[in-house]
């Protein structure tokens, strides 16, 4: 079974369209379907069933789903302790985070490279999307997580994760619908950065419809208070308030009629990463690998509790 299948494999599961992952990995659809076809054959069994529009997988495509995960992982671990000489290299990286993945991601890449390449002067930087990419083409910033960034031919760019964009809200009576419609969408002010904002509204434009903005709040831990505090209701990427959400302390739910997800890229400039930015590199995407493999990005499950629109009051002090 080829490497490249089980990527490819990967890559369909998780945006559920083979068109989609054609153009995200840059392989025609009659090769990319070649390969799912290939390890069905291997395995003996369906592991995706083609829909109308997109694809699901079927009960042995979840299972084989996990494997593929771990199997990507352990490739990419090795090729971080194979290639890189281990402890020998120093010298400083930077490494650009959004603020909806740097509370997620960045205590756990600090430690891998605390561990692995104690010499390494790792510096995390938290900005937006827009901000991060002009810092990497300055060199102020060696490689960087970018949501869904506009192409740019002085950046390599490598897709390391698509996720669902959901509804969320504080914990409260719920209705008989299991999702949010697009037209409580339209009508539910929401609380909401202007990145995430501006990706929402583009997805939703060829449904005619576009998000009612309550607030918009650059600061992804200022709305998790308003939340957390039972004020308000947001739009976010489903890693961002995971922890939350299957605490119990905040509601998630999707949007039904659209697939809203993002899709995290990383990117840097051409060939001009140093081997210690490299390992760095290794390191980061194996961190993202196990937060993957722990569920962090995946949809919300189908028993996620229902939800009835609610008349918001004006946050106080707001304009």
């Amino acid at each position: 079974m080829e490497l490249r299948s089980i990527e490819a494999f990967v890559r369909v599961a998780e945006l559920g369209s083979i068109t989609r992952a054609s153009r995200d990995l840059g392989i025609v659809q009659p090769a990319l379907s070649r390969h799912i076809q290939r390890i069905e054959t291997e395995v003996g069994t369906p592991l995706l069933v083609r829909l109308p529009r997109g694809v699901q997988l079927t009960f042995a495509g979840r299972r084989f789903l996990q494997h593929s995960r771990r199997i990507l992982q352990e490739v990419a671990r090795a090729s971080e302790d194979m290639n890189m000489g281990g402890d020998c290299l120093s010298g400083r990286v930077v490494v650009g985070i959004s603020p909806t993945l740097s509370s997620l991601l960045a205590p756990g890449l600090i430690e891998r490279c605390a561990n692995t390449y104690p010499a390494i002067n790792l510096t995390i930087v938290e900005e937006f999307t827009r901000r991060l990419q002009i810092d990497v083409m300055n060199g102020q910033v060696d490689i960087a997580l970018l949501t869904n960034p506009p192409p740019n031919r002085a950046l390599r760019f490598t897709a390391v994760l698509t996720e669902p964009i959901v509804v969320v809200m504080p914990r409260q009576s719920r209705g008989v619908s299991p999702v949010v419609t697009l037209d409580e969408l339209a009508s539910t002010p929401m609380l909401v950065t202007r990145g995430i904002r501006a990706l929402v509204d583009e997805q939703l434009a060829s449904h005619g419809v576009c998000i009612e903005v309550d607030c918009e709040i650059d600061a992804v831990e200022a709305i998790r208070r308003m939340l957390l505090r039972g004020r308000g209701t947001s739009i976010m990427p489903i890693s961002a308030f995971r922890k939350e959400i299957d605490d119990g302390l905040l509601t998630g739910l999707a949007v039904g009629g659209v697939n809203l997800s993002r899709t995290i890229m990383l990117s840097h400039v051409g060939e001009q990463l140093s081997p210690a930015a490299h390992a760095v590199m290794g390191l980061l995407r194996a961190e993202i690998d196990t937060l993957a493999q722990r569920g962090i990005f995946s949809a919300l499950p189908e028993s996620a509790p229902h939800w009835s629109p609610v008349q918001e009051r004006p946050l106080a002090g707001v304009a």
